[in-house]
């Protein structure tokens, strides 16, 4: 029950060759691990350091109490729709339902970068939807000491959603995302995806 908010908020777990890393609280979590012998061993996790609502600070040290030391893990399913069900020293039981990475899906590695949001959508035309009103995005870029630079390009509509974001209007943004080249996009898809991987900026004054 106390992980509760976590189904609602899509509780990842994501693992790389580097370290893995948990999102859908608060925070993200993240730490080194060793898989051996069907035991998950979880470094002590570290954690960025934003405020949220209480439920969600919550729902982090919950994940924290529970990822950690060894936990006995489970790998079942096939390729396309694998299940690995971890259970925690306390004895809860943790199942998570695999997803392909970004990579995996678009078939190719993404590239960094920074999109501003302006603060309200514009009419953008699409042949099956009139009055579409896409995201309007400028891209923008930093200085190697992490200062913003002057924008070099005009706004445009962005004719497709942004994974993991959702637009409120009034409030101007800036993201950082991953860009994936789709290899094999679907028929009047876009060749190209976004993906949030942070939200750098927010207000409501600017436009």
């Amino acid at each position: 029950a106390a992980l509760e908010p976590g189904v609602r908020h899509a509780l990842r777990l994501a693992f790389t060759d580097q370290g893995l890393s948990v999102r859908g609280g608060c925070n993200t979590q993240f730490g080194g691990y060793r898989y051996e012998d069907g035991m998950l061993r979880v470094a002590s996790l570290a954690s960025t350091m934003k405020a949220c609502e209480p439920a969600l600070m919550r729902l982090d040290a919950e994940i924290g109490r529970r990822l950690k030391g060894e936990l006995r893990a489970v790998l079942d399913g096939d390729a396309a729709a694998p299940r690995l069900t971890l259970q925690a020293q306390d004895g809860a039981v943790l199942a998570f339902a695999g997803e392909p990475t970004p990579e995996t899906r678009y078939g190719s590695a993404g590239e960094t970068v920074f999109l501003e949001v302006a603060p309200q959508r514009v009419v953008c035309s699409h042949p099956l939807m009139p009055e579409h009103r896409c995201l309007s995005v400028r891209e923008r870029r930093y200085s190697e000491a992490g200062l913003a630079l002057p924008p070099q390009e005009d706004w445009h509509p962005l004719y497709q959603s942004i994974d993991g974001y959702t637009h409120r209007d009034g409030v101007r943004t800036v993201l950082r995302v991953k860009r994936y080249e789709w290899k094999n996009p679907p028929a009047d898809a876009p060749s190209h995806a976004y993906v949030l991987d942070m939200v750098v900026e927010q207000d409501a004054s600017k436009k």
